[in-house]
């Protein structure tokens, strides 16, 4: 493993922290608030990014593992029931997720050079590796955090 790969690996491996720190600090009255009419509410964010890896992430990894090129779909919180995210009990999925992101790490930590140079189809993207998949999860991520911060503690759910 290189020290690209390394480096998204420990990066995404602090999430579960950043997520629990942020959900921890901000207001309990504005977690399932639709702070952004139309948008996902703190609480759907942070549920959406803790069980993201189960559905897709993880199931991506051993698919780079068992098959020489994979086929990929898109993933989309938009796959789920409209109320999947807020029915989700957040501490218990919060708590979960230091484990399961966990085995999406070790899962990765499990290929060899072989597996790491696989590409798959992914019909948005020219080029789909598993190390590009793993950066893109790690935006993903910070994407979502980047959100509950600012609907957290920034002004728009003063107005």
């Amino acid at each position: 493993m290189n020290r690209e790969i390394e480096t998204i690996l420990n990066a995404l491996s602090e999430t579960p922290r950043l997520l629990r720190e942020l959900i921890t600090e901000i207001d309990s009255k504005l977690y399932k608030k639709k702070i952004v009419k139309g948008k996902w509410s703190i609480h759907e964010h942070a549920t959406h990014i803790a069980v993201g890896d189960i559905y897709g992430f993880q199931k991506r990894l051993n698919a780079f593992r068992q098959q020489e090129k994979p086929i990929f779909e898109p993933l989309s919180g938009d796959n789920f029931d409209e109320d999947f995210f807020m029915e989700l009990d957040l501490k218990k999925v919060i708590n979960d997720f230091f484990e399961i992101r966990h085995r999406t790490i070790e899962l990765a930590k499990e290929f060899n050079s072989n597996d790491w140079n696989k590409l798959a189809i992914h019909p948005e993207y020219k080029t789909y590796s598993p190390y590009i998949m793993l950066r893109h999860l790690l935006m993903h991520d910070h994407n979502h955090l980047y959100k509950i911060e600012d609907m957290g503690f920034g002004i728009g759910h003063v107005k």
